[in-house]
């Protein structure tokens, strides 16, 4: 019952994360583009939402990255981000590097507009290609740099072992306490 109500504490921490300072999100969340049969001259448009839910106001940074697939396709698409005000970038995919600092105030969203041109001069020799890119969301300015929209990796490195360690302690103090105090007691008989 002793190790019982000692380790009830220390397995459990209870945190508030209801609350959070700086919120970033996107829509649709995993996949934007999944481009299937296409054929130069085809245009492929989707509307993304960015919404900050957190407490405070920032700006963010949007950036593209190359990951997989026909670098020969990818180098010949042609990308244009728009807001409501018009255009922001338009040009090759693989020049586009990133879009300059959006501010996003507390609880509100913005939409921006992508198209994805496949050109039509390209032929039929990229028409089977495929290649996968990755758009990624930074909070800028939060922790003298910037946060991945997904929050920072941190490793996972907690383990049980000081809790274990701690519940050792207790026994063997207990444990020495007990001893102790028998030995004690078998003295006292004793004289």
């Amino acid at each position: 019952m002793f190790v019982l109500i000692i380790s009830f504490p220390i397995n459990n921490v209870f945190a508030e994360e209801n609350i959070k300072e700086i919120d970033i999100s996107t829509s649709p969340h995993k996949v934007f583009f999944d481009i299937s049969n296409s054929k130069p001259g085809d245009t492929f448009t989707k509307v993304l939402t960015i919404r900050n839910d957190g407490t405070k106001d920032f700006s963010y940074l949007f950036t593209n990255h190359f990951i997989t697939g026909s670098e020969k396709i990818y180098n010949q698409l042609i990308l244009t981000i728009s807001d409501s005000s018009g255009k922001l970038y338009s040009g090759k995919l693989k020049d586009y590097e990133k879009l300059g600092s959006r501010n996003l105030k507390s609880n509100s969203e913005e939409a921006l507009t992508i198209s994805i041109y496949f050109p039509y001069e390209l032929g039929n020799d990229y028409q089977k290609l495929s290649c996968e890119f990755e758009f990624k969301f930074y909070v800028e300015g939060t922790l003298g740099g910037v946060l991945p929209v997904n929050g920072p990796k941190l490793p996972e490195t907690s383990t049980n072992m000081f809790n274990f360690l701690v519940a050792g302690i207790l026994l063997v103090l207990t444990g020495g306490t007990l001893q102790f105090i028998k030995h004690r007691r078998k003295q006292e008989k004793t004289i």
